[in-house]
């Protein structure tokens, strides 16, 4: 190429995302140096992300938010339920309501664990469990086993009874559900001549088990305590006193002896019509899993030990295909399930040299699984499942899981964030926990704690990762400040977030508009350093002239700096005005005002002044003004290159 040839540097992209790893020279021509509070479009255009509003502008308490869920009811209706302190709320318009059962029960600070099943919403928190229904009822998952029947007898004639018995009762809950049976009664004795038995001090549960029934058990006459149960009646949950006049030959079927409670749990999965729990504090390695088709039973053998003894707690759930994943704090573990028979199942460890730091951090997208990950319990990325096998016959390796090739002896971790890993070592390692992620239009949102000195989320992650099917680029990761997240949810197809400050709130993410709350979004996209290429990086170069297709959002400016060989300066810049142009309808004046609607984009020459040296990164920024963004679609710059200097 002759010197003084006029040359361009095209930039045709700007949504490869965040690289912080690497120098700004090497990184991708679509990469960024830095960003922040921006995102991309289809066609590689960076633009202002939008911004929050208040969703309740009366806080419920000041408390953080535990806990944010939709319930999605079989009727089709949904509702929203959070968790501040320790009571529940459920949305009514834009005022939380407070659920009347739900007052005083929680443990403020501890976050809550959410599954719908059976038209059920199930609650978990390292403590008592909870089920809330669609009636906005909220009552104890587990269903109490009673004390001793009763206290006492009174004999009288004319009964069927003669001998010595022995009473039992269980309780049934609000779905039918017959709970274990209680101690059995001190022993009451019916004279030989054929008596009745009017037993008195029949417990009544507790209100908040939500029983509907009690079932009474009696056994044969003269079988002892110890003596099979039989059913004799069914009473309300209230009654107290039952006269008893059945003969044994009359007795129904035998009590259950297995109706087991489920675990005080944290975590929380729903997969083949069982639900899997994890015990907190007596068991933290052991996997519980309810009866088929049951949520309310588990029986004393239904658990499978996850390396009992490893010094490794479970630190979450997740499914990919018949698999459940069961995390780890330094390891990935299967339980590989063709049926529904436990028999069958078959719980293996992965090759994943990642465990899961926090049960919210998982995140399901196309056909992956990705998790904030740690190893020797120290904060290392995100990560995502991917396996290896045949398919259709050819053996491929580090191919993205599904339910074919997801098994325990080819699984690994896949790093997700190597471009974005010294921004990862900044997350703080004693609030790993609270990571909290979800899936909305195709980007994965993640709000973690940042920062040294920081205690609570206070800058989310997103990762757009449409992307990581073009072959330049294998997901974008944007980081997001003014936002504090510690629940997401999905309510109406609109995204909500509840709030990690201590004020009662939850907020709207993606309004429409270049505001948070009415404040101001930091919004800036900055290049790579462009060189012109591998034969032209050591020229020296005259930077003249830079053209930008723009989008034109408002009546309001956005700046583009430019800065040369790193300069470490403030750099040179220039203003671009985003007003479209025409007129608006109502304000129009006719002879005076052009008539139109304007333009929707426009290119904007930027001249560059005595801009020489050897690299040229370009920066665009809303200069953080309130109601105000920008979007640029592509560029070029053009420059005379001179001799090697």
């Amino acid at each position: 190429m002759v010197a003084g040839f006029r040359t361009v540097i095209a930039m045709d992209a700007f949504d490869g995302g965040l690289n912080s790893k690497y120098e700004p020279q090497i990184i991708a021509d679509n990469e960024a140096q830095g960003c922040l509070n921006v995102v991309f479009d289809d066609l590689g255009g960076v633009e202002t992300r939008q911004g929050h509003t208040l969703l309740n502008t009366f806080a419920v308490n000041t408390n953080a938010c535990d806990g944010l869920f939709t319930a999605r009811w079989n009727s089709g209706n949904e509702s929203m339920v959070a968790f501040f302190g320790p009571d529940m709320f459920v949305l009514s318009g834009t005022t939380f309501q407070t659920v009347p059962s739900g007052q005083g029960v929680f443990t403020t600070g501890v976050t809550k664990y959410a599954q719908m099943y059976q038209n059920l919403l199930f609650v978990g928190h390292a403590g008592t469990a909870y089920k809330y229904d669609s009636n906005a009822a909220l009552y104890r998952h587990r269903i109490e086993t009673p004390s001793a029947a009763t206290n006492g007898g009174t004999r009288a004639a004319g009964g069927n009874l003669a001998g010595d018995y022995h009473y039992k009762l269980s309780y049934v809950n609000t779905q039918v559900v017959e709970g274990q049976v209680g101690t059995g009664s001190s022993t009451l004795v019916a004279s030989a001549g054929g008596e009745s038995m009017l037993l008195s001090g029949v417990p009544v549960p507790s209100v908040s088990f939500g029983v509907n029934t009690k079932y009474l058990y009696r056994t044969y006459a003269n079988s002892g305590v110890s003596g099979t149960y039989y059913f004799l009646a069914s009473m309300a949950a209230s009654a107290t006193t039952y006269n008893d006049t059945i003969a044994s030959s009359s007795l129904g079927a035998a009590a259950p002896t297995d109706n087991g409670q489920p675990p005080s749990y944290s975590y929380i999965k729903h997969h083949q019509e069982r639900l899997f729990l994890t015990e907190t504090s007596t068991n933290p390695q052991y996997l519980w899993y309810s009866e088929i088709g049951n949520p309310f039973i588990v029986k004393s053998t239904s658990f499978i030990k996850i390396a009992d003894g490893d010094g490794e707690k479970i630190t979450g759930f997740g499914i990919q295909g018949n698999s459940l994943v069961v995390f780890k704090e330094d390891s990935v573990w299967l339980i590989e399930m063709p049926d529904t028979d436990p028999a069958t199942w078959r719980r293996k460890k992965t090759d994943s040299k990642y465990g899961c730091a926090s049960q919210n951090s998982v995140v399901e997208f196309g056909n992956l699984l990705m998790f904030l990950g740690q190893q020797k319990f120290k904060l290392t990325g995100f990560y995502a499942l991917q396996g290896a096998g045949s398919v259709d016959g050819a053996t491929v390796t580090n191919i993205s899981q599904d339910a074919t090739v997801l098994t325990s002896t080819n699984v690994i971790s896949d790093a997700k964030s190597d471009k974005i890993e010294p921004d990862v070592f900044l997350f703080q390692n004693s609030y790993k926990a609270n990571a909290v992620a979800i899936q909305f239009n195709n980007k994965v949102w993640v709000a973690v704690t940042h920062g040294a000195s920081q205690t609570t989320n206070n800058r989310i992650y997103q990762f757009d990762f449409v992307r990581r099917d073009k072959s330049r680029s294998g997901g974008s990761w944007v980081p997001f400040t003014g936002m504090s997240a510690k629940a997401f949810t999905v309510y109406n197809n609109i995204l909500y977030f509840g709030s990690s400050a201590s004020d009662g709130k939850v907020h709207r993410a993606d309004n429409g508009t270049f505001s948070d709350n009415g404040s101001a979004i930091n919004s800036y996209y900055w290049s790579k350093e462009f060189d012109g290429g591998r034969f032209e990086r050591h020229f020296d170069k005259d930077f003249r002239q830079a053209n930008f297709t723009v989008e034109t959002l408002g009546n309001w400016l956005m700046r583009v700096f430019w800065y040369i060989d790193a300069d470490e300066g403030s750099g040179n810049s220039a203003d671009i005005n985003l007003n479209p142009g025409g007129s608006l309808w109502g304000t129009m004046r006719w002879g005076s005002d052009v008539w139109g609607g304007g333009q929707t984009r426009k290119d904007v020459k930027v001249e560059l002044g005595q801009a020489e040296g050897k690299r040229i990164s370009v920066k665009f920024t809303n200069m953080n003004t309130v109601s105000q963004g920008f979007k640029v679609i592509r560029g070029n710059v053009y420059y005379n290159r001179r001799g090697l200097r």
